[in-house]
């Protein structure tokens, strides 16, 4: 008798799971998924927009260091622009002596430019007066 009550538990166990199952189971349609499909343009896209933004943020971290100082030694005169003082006072400016060769990989693009035929400029930045000086831990021009 026990084996029977058994059996029967058993068989009553199976059918109840095969019901929880189909049950389950019993979903008509699919569950919609949507992926995002990235081409190889977009993914190329976004790396250069990466690598762009990585290069930009290591372009403003030389230039802080290129324009930082601790003393009025530490400062020089530069010409920014490959004509000098020849374009006025924009054409040069103060840096870190320190990294002259930093300040020069970065002015590399104008290296071509074809400069005016006038007298260097004599103004502000440019007068025989002016000097390098570190003010606020920042080299600047005082004439």
């Amino acid at each position: 008798m026990k084996k029977l009550i058994k059996n029967v538990l058993c068989l009553c166990g199976a059918v109840l799971i095969g019901m929880l199952l189909s049950l389950l189971m019993r979903n008509s349609a699919p569950l919609d998924v949507e992926m995002p499909v990235l081409r190889t343009e977009e993914i190329t896209a976004k790396e250069d927009a990466q690598h762009k933004a990585a290069q930009a943020s290591a372009v403003r971290a030389m230039q802080k260091r290129i324009f930082s100082c601790s003393t009025d030694e530490d400062c020089i005169i530069v010409d920014k622009d490959p004509c000098g003082c020849l374009v006025g006072p924009q054409g040069v400016t103060a840096i870190n002596a320190a990294y002259t060769i930093d300040f020069n990989k970065l002015q590399e693009k104008n290296i071509t430019k074809t400069c005016p035929e006038v007298s260097p400029s004599a103004v502000q930045e440019c007068s025989p007066d002016a000097r390098a000086v570190c003010e606020a831990r920042t080299c600047k021009i005082v004439y």
